[in-house]
């Protein structure tokens, strides 16, 4: 079987990357990262048929609802949670940060002090930023904001 591999994969980023990653201990970490579903989410583009035969599928056509979620986990589990209908705003994303993320951690480097997001549209906010920057002043948690990863065309982590 073939293994697929991204072009655009740089191995020096790569390195540079879990370079970066190992100075941080595992129970340091926090992951938040959104997801979305609606009815389609499970729809396959491709399926097995006897030979011959077109596979098909019967699924309404209608628009269904999109739900999203926003987790918030460590290596130890989940800490915190959101579900939305619809999607994350930027200000619920922040609200989510503040109010249901922030009371589980502690101040760097301690555990639960590193909190890893990507560099979505949502965390971007001027308001967002000064206030990750007054967290990371006054020593109490650190944001690793993931680039688009191992490509040559931005910066790996910017720590902010």
């Amino acid at each position: 079987m073939i293994q697929l591999r991204a072009a655009q994969r740089n191995p020096e980023l790569r390195a540079a990357w879990a370079h970066k990653m190992s100075m941080y201990m595992p129970n340091q970490l926090i992951f938040v990262d959104e997801s979305a579903a609606n009815e389609r989410t499970s729809h396959r583009k491709y399926g097995w048929s006897p030979k011959g035969v077109r596979p098909h599928e019967n699924i309404p056509f209608e628009r269904s609802e999109r739900w999203s979620v926003l987790p918030a986990y460590t290596v130890n589990g989940f800490l915190t949670w959101d579900i939305e209908h619809g999607s994350f705003s930027q200000e619920l994303f922040e609200d989510f940060i503040e109010n249901k993320l922030l009371p589980f951690c502690n101040p760097f480097p301690g555990p639960r002090s590193v909190i890893i997001m990507d560099n979505a549209p949502i965390h971007q906010s001027e308001v967002y930023q000064d206030a990750r920057t007054l967290l990371i002043c006054s020593g109490f948690v650190k944001f690793v904001v993931l680039r688009k990863l191992f490509s040559n065309s931005c910066p790996l982590i910017l720590q902010i």
